[in-house]
């Protein structure tokens, strides 16, 4: 009775002890490699203070698998108090990721596309700063 209740309690804890290996790499994106991509990064202003960013890219080639955009702050994922990404579908095969965001957040701000693979994947990261003109127009 001991063995069998032993022999059990080591099945159970070696199957809910599986470790997760999965290894999500971060790659961060130029603007070539982005058009390369078909990553398209536009902005335009949303006030005085404010700028709207559009993210927008077919689901196709390296982005077929993607399943997610998450907005990143000094390399940290959707921290509390960021901008809100909306997402929009309504073009078959198409992806608009946007945001509005205040002019002097974006040089802290990243946007990473997550496209997973068989063991963790890739989240293709992109500086707002590489891709929008921060300084104000006057």
């Amino acid at each position: 009775m001991k063995t069998s209740l032993i022999t059990s309690v080591l099945a159970v804890l070696l199957i809910g002890a599986s470790p997760c290996l999965a290894l999500w790499m971060i790659a961060n994106v130029s603007r070539e490699q982005a058009k390369k991509m078909g990553l398209d990064v536009r902005s335009k202003p949303a006030g005085p203070d404010n700028i709207m960013v559009e993210l927008e890219f077919k689901l196709d080639g390296q982005l077929k698998d993607f399943t997610g955009v998450e907005l990143r702050t000094d390399g940290k994922e959707n921290p509390p108090g960021a901008p809100t990404l909306t997402e929009d579908r309504s073009k078959p095969g198409r992806i608009i990721v946007s945001f509005t965001a205040d002019r002097d957040q974006l040089a802290k701000l990243s946007l990473g596309v997550r496209v997973p693979d068989l063991d963790g994947g890739s989240i293709y990261e992109l500086r707002l700063k590489d891709f929008i003109e921060l300084k104000k127009e006057r």
